[in-house]
């Protein structure tokens, strides 16, 4: 009885290290929220995701329960989508990136009142990406169209930041401002990320550290991990990539593959901890917590070190009590 109680305990004890499970929201999608974008709330304690069937935002929360937060058609057209989002929680507002035509928008995330809604200087372009500058309050907007980045001041004013000929004739995808004066961005056709200053627009490509092949293949939407390393989502994978040269160069220090039938549309960052990512899949979609293959390896080992000590410990526990019971015969006989 004894042995069997122990052994219950012991599986209790790494029952966690071994589990794989991960923090998984499963929500409801309709023909007014198809999500293409993914921020999180920190004040509101939720998920906001704007939607590529209309000119929509949405909240869902960790029970999965979806609140329609505001659709804004004359921000940006009737047919126009909600591509991008950002949460500025210094100011309690919501940045939205809107196309057909481009636009960008604040609102106010009490009420949900826009603050002002601008048209970018290119009808056509749609946001790839739109990030905050939290000091400043200022946010910048990429465009998958080609390689234009764009500042919009807090009173709505948008000027050209980067029009830098490294980035080619392709597009750009996910923004993140690092707040130590620059931006990285993320290019999809090109796999590359770029360091751009967030003053006067200046590019350099991220090198791949001892490598040749392109830090982020396929990587079209990003987040800034509080240790400023930077979690580029992939259409299949999500990758962590880290700088010890304040950017000149970089590496994937871990990753995470999804599961057949999955796809990455957008990642975030939850309580300035976890990465999460909207992923969608034949049944529709869901944010899930980033199971990261390095850190998985880790809880594996701690799991096998504490069995091993849980079984030295029963192993020490048996010997003794067989030593105990041999001097109890010994002084009854």
């Amino acid at each position: 009885m004894m042995k069997s109680k122990l052994v219950f305990a012991l599986v209790f004890l790494v029952y966690p290290f071994l589990s794989s499970a991960r923090h998984v929201i499963t929500f409801r999608s309709s023909t007014s929220l198809q999500p293409s974008s993914l921020a999180w709330d920190p004040i509101a304690q939720h998920f906001v995701v704007g939607s590529i069937s209309g000119p929509t935002v949405h909240a869902i929360s960790d029970a999965g329960v979806v609140e329609h937060l505001l659709s804004d058609p004359s921000a940006t057209g009737a047919d126009g989508s909600a591509t991008s989002v950002a949460v500025d929680p210094v100011r309690r507002r919501l940045i939205v990136g809107f196309s057909n035509p481009g636009s960008i928008a604040a609102y106010d995330l009490k009420s949900y009142k826009r603050i002002f809604a601008v048209p970018l200087l290119e009808m056509d372009t749609i946001p790839g990406g739109v990030a905050v500058d939290l000091r400043s309050g200022e946010a910048f907007v990429s465009s998958t169209k080609r390689g234009v980045v764009w500042k919009v001041g807090l009173d709505g004013a948008v000027r050209v930041i980067s029009e830098s000929k490294i980035f080619g004739d392709q597009g750009l995808g996910g923004v993140v401002h690092v707040g130590r004066g620059y931006l990285l961005i993320v290019q999809t056709e090109m796999g590359k990320i770029f360091k751009v200053d967030s003053d006067d627009g200046a590019a350099k490509e991220v090198l791949s550290t001892g490598s040749s092949k392109p830090l982020a293949s396929a990587g079209h939407a990003v987040a800034l991990h509080p240790d400023l390393s930077l979690v580029v989502a992939t259409n299949r994978s999500v990758l962590l990539v880290k700088s010890d040269d304040s950017w000149a160069q970089a590496a994937v220090h871990d990753k995470s593959d999804l599961e057949d039938g999955l796809t990455v549309v957008a990642v975030a960052i939850r309580e300035g901890k976890k990465a999460y990512v909207l992923v969608k899949s034949q049944e529709g979609f869901r944010i899930e917590e980033v199971a990261w293959e390095k850190e998985s390896e880790g809880d594996m080992v701690w799991g096998l070190v504490l069995i091993g000590l849980g079984l030295a410990y029963f192993m020490f526990w048996r010997f003794q009590m067989g030593k105990l019971a041999g001097s109890l015969n010994k002084k009854h006989a």
